[in-house]
C-alpha cells in the first residue's frame, strides 16, 4: 500500500510532473468555451486568450464527481491518498473534496489555505514525508502544522486585470497605472489580500525582500519557489539578478513556477512572486 497525493490544478502543478501526484483540473470558461486547466489549454495559451479576449475568464471548481473517480481509483489499487486543495476561502473545491471523501476512510483531505506555488509547496512536503515512511495520519498531522509557516508575496505588474475583475475601482487603476504603482499581495487566512503598493519594479522587489525579513526569513531546508505570470520571464529574471542569495542558496535552488489561470486571471502578466516556509 502506498500513499498517493491528489491536488487540483490551482497548484500550478502540470499533469504528470510528479510521480504519485494526481492533478485534477479546474474548468476555465473563456468566451463561452470551456477548457480543462492543463489538459485542454496550456498556461501560455491561457495568457494569449486572457490578453486578447474582451471578457474575464471564469474558473470553476473541481466537482465532487471528479474527486469520487479519483478516490475509487485509489481504492482499486489498494492505496491511500492525501488530498491537498487550494484555499477553501477562494474556491468550493475543498468542499467538493470533503463531500466526496465521506465514508472513505482511505482518504484524508487538507485545506492548504494557499494557492498556486504555495499550495505546491505543501504537495512537495507531503511527498517528502511519504518517502520518509510516515503514515498517512502522521503526514496529515505534520502538514496541518507546517502549512501555517507557508508565506507568499507577489508584486503585480499591471492593474488592468484587477480592474477587469472588479478587485479595484477604475479611478484607482488609472491613478496607479499613471504613476507606475505596483500592488503587493499576500495570502492571509486563506485569502488573497493587498499589503502595500510601491512605485516601480525595483521598489516592488525590495518590498518583497523586506517582507521576507519581517517574517524571519526563508527556511532553505524546506521546498521554496519563485515565479511569474504571463509568458515573459524578464521581470522574474530581474528579481533574481538582484537577489543572488536565492539562486545560490544551500541546499537547493528554488523551483520556478509559472502562475496559471486561477491567479493569473486577476493578476495578469508580469507578476513576480516568492513563496516559502518561514523559519521557526
Amino acid at each position: 500500500m502506498s500513499i498517493r497525493i491528489i491536488t487540483d490544478s490551482a497548484s500550478d502543478i502540470e499533469q504528470g510532473e510528479y510521480q504519485n501526484v494526481q492533478v485534477l483540473p479546474m474548468t476555465i470558461s473563456i468566451d463561452e468555451k470551456l477548457y480543462r486547466d492543463g489538459i485542454d489549454i496550456t498556461k501560455d495559451e491561457f495568457y494569449h486568450l486572457l490578453e486578447t479576449s474582451d471578457t474575464i475568464p471564469i474558473t470553476s471548481l473541481v466537482t465532487p464527481y471528479q474527486f469520487e473517480e479519483a478516490y475509487d481509483s485509489v481504492k482499486a489499487e489498494g492505496d491511500e491518498a492525501i488530498v491537498i486543495t487550494l484555499s477553501s476561502r477562494l474556491s468550493g473545491t475543498y468542499q467538493s473534496a470533503t463531500t466526496a471523501a465521506e465514508g472513505k476512510p482511505w482518504i484524508s483531505v487538507i485545506d492548504s489555505k494557499n494557492i498556486t506555488a504555495s499550495q505546491r509547496l505543501l504537495v512537495l512536503r507531503a511527498m517528502q514525508l511519504a518517502l520518509l515512511g510516515l503514515s498517512r495520519k502522521e503526514i496529515v498531522d505534520e502538514l496541518e502544522r507546517e502549512k501555517e509557516r507557508i508565506v507568499i508575496y507577489a508584486a503585480v505588474d499591471t492593474l488592468d486585470y484587477l480592474l477587469k475583475g472588479g478587485r479595484i475601482s477604475k479611478s484607482s487603476a488609472l491613478m496607479g497605472g499613471f504613476i507606475g504603482i505596483k500592488p503587493i499581495l499576500t495570502v492571509e487566512d486563506g485569502e488573497l489580500v493587498p499589503i502595500g503598493k510601491v512605485r516601480g519594479s525595483k521598489k516592488s522587489h525590495a518590498f518583497l525582500n523586506q517582507k521576507i525579513d519581517e517574517v524571519g526569513g526563508i527556511d532553505f531546508s524546506m521546498p521554496y519557489a519563485v515565479g511569474y505570470s504571463g509568458t515573459d520571464k524578464r521581470n522574474l529574471q530581474k528579481y533574481l539578478e538582484s537577489n543572488q542569495q536565492i539562486l545560490e542558496s544551500v541546499p537547493h535552488s528554488p523551483i520556478i513556477v509559472q502562475i496559471g489561470s486561477t491567479v493569473g486571471t486577476h493578476a495578469g502578466p508580469g507578476t513576480v512572486f516568492v513563496t516559502f516556509f518561514r523559519k521557526g
